[in-house]
């Protein structure tokens, strides 16, 4: 695949970044129908890095979803009952600006934001 030929040549150059995680549009953590705002977006990313630093190096997956009314955390399995036990990572996603918010801690799925969406030719 092509990102496979990338992260080649960046690693034969010596780049830094070569396995660098690849990362998502942040604009694809707000729920649809949900206006993305800059205000949004950098609440996200604040939850995410406080959650990082919380976790720690164990973390591989991290997406803080933002629903609305809630936040659905995502990380790597075998995280999912530690960030659901520790109570610094709710205060960490609160202190980044959700206050207010239920919190529900998830293992990581890419495109879980799309779970809403329905199939035009199934219904479904």
């Amino acid at each position: 695949p092509k990102e496979a030929a990338v992260r080649a040549v960046a690693r034969h150059w010596d780049l830094a970044v070569w396995d660098k995680p690849a990362a998502a549009c942040m604009a694809s953590r707000v729920a649809y129908g949900i206006s993305v705002t800059p205000a949004r977006l950098a609440r996200v990313e604040r939850a995410e890095s406080a959650v990082r630093g919380v976790l720690g190096g164990a973390v591989r997956d991290l997406r803080v979803r933002d629903l609305g009314d809630s936040v659905r955390l995502e990380v790597n399995p075998e995280l999912v009952e530690r960030a659901r036990e520790d109570s610094a990572v709710g205060l960490a996603i609160r202190a980044a600006g959700f206050a207010s918010a239920t919190i529900n801690v998830e293992i990581f799925r890419s495109g879980s934001m799309n779970d809403v969406l329905v199939d035009s030719d199934t219904g479904e």
